[in-house]
């Protein structure tokens, strides 16, 4: 859905980006199993980080298998369990509810583009609202909240990103021990707040042509369609803030299969992209040959 919750492939080492792969793979497979081929459009990187995250540092069974995308030859994926199926409900009920939200927001076309695809995934959210129903509560409260804060122009740019970054926090609800799920609450919140910012960030200029409220221009203003260099600088630190937090609670997780991964993304691979994405050079589909 968003997209800047990556490694960064180059300092990953080969048998690390395999694990991730399998990870993704497995993801993707968890979303057909579970809701069907479609499904499998709203696979994203971010709940894959959630996935390896929820796993509790447990590296599962890898088989090989084709798929669509790969149909020639057999892909290493690691088999779908309950961390996997937890970032599959998850993804699906996320997606739904942004889904709806963006049919209320947008203009005309986006919205029935937007509306369209909500109702192909309706069977499917119904089924994961079943079985994850406090995550979908949540979501659906929060968005709500989150959308009447933009209709208000609201200014507050923790405000705003507060309602977004609970909703991942939420997610922390899959982990079974109350200790790890404290800390993954912690590290979630701040991994949703720094996704909100830099999706902010990357919208901006877009945004200020149509016309949409964007929380940083309610917050800074703009000078010459752009932030002043005051202004990016104060995100800068504020974005610094929440990684050292994310960096803090992870540091308090035991060590797992997943670690050396999972240390990439936080340090390396978060880092990057939000220096691409205020670059202005931040393309999901350009960039993904150093982060995928």
């Amino acid at each position: 859905m968003f997209g800047y919750v990556r490694p960064l492939k180059g300092e990953l080492k080969v048998r690390e980006f395999e694990t991730y792969k399998s990870v993704y793979c497995g993801l993707c497979h968890a979303l057909k199993k579970r809701y069907g081929l479609l499904s499998r459009l709203i696979l994203n990187f971010d709940f894959t980080f959630l996935a390896m995250l929820l796993s509790e540092g447990e590296k599962p069974a890898c088989a090989f298998r084709r798929c669509a995308v790969h149909p020639l030859r057999k892909r290493c994926v690691q088999s779908a369990d309950a961390p996997l199926f937890a970032a599959a409900d998850y993804s699906v009920i996320l997606s739904y509810w942004k889904l709806r939200d963006n049919r209320e927001d947008e203009s005309f076309f986006r919205a029935l583009g937007a509306g369209t695809a909500s109702l192909l995934l309706r069977g499917a959210y119904r089924k994961a609202a079943k079985l994850a129903p406090e995550f979908d509560i949540k979501t659906r409260e929060l968005l709500a909240a989150l959308g009447k804060l933009e209709r208000e122009g609201c200014d507050s740019l923790d405000t705003a990103a507060d309602k977004f970054s609970l909703i991942l926090a939420a997610a922390a609800g899959g982990a079974t021990d109350a200790a790890r799920r404290r800390v993954l609450s912690e590290l979630f919140y701040h991994t949703g707040r720094t996704v909100y910012l830099l999706d902010a960030v990357n919208d901006l200029k877009e945004d200020s042509a149509r016309g949409r409220y964007n929380p940083l221009t309610a917050r800074y203003g703009l000078a010459g369609g752009r932030l002043t260099p005051e202004a990016e600088e104060r995100l800068r630190c504020s974005l610094r803030h929440s990684q050292n937090l994310m960096g803090a609670a992870f540091q308090l997780l035991t060590p797992g299969a997943y670690t050396p991964i999972l240390e990439n993304i936080i340090y390396l691979g978060i880092p990057w992209i939000a220096e691409m994405v205020f670059a202005g050079r931040w393309n999901p589909r350009r960039n993904d040959r150093k982060t995928m």
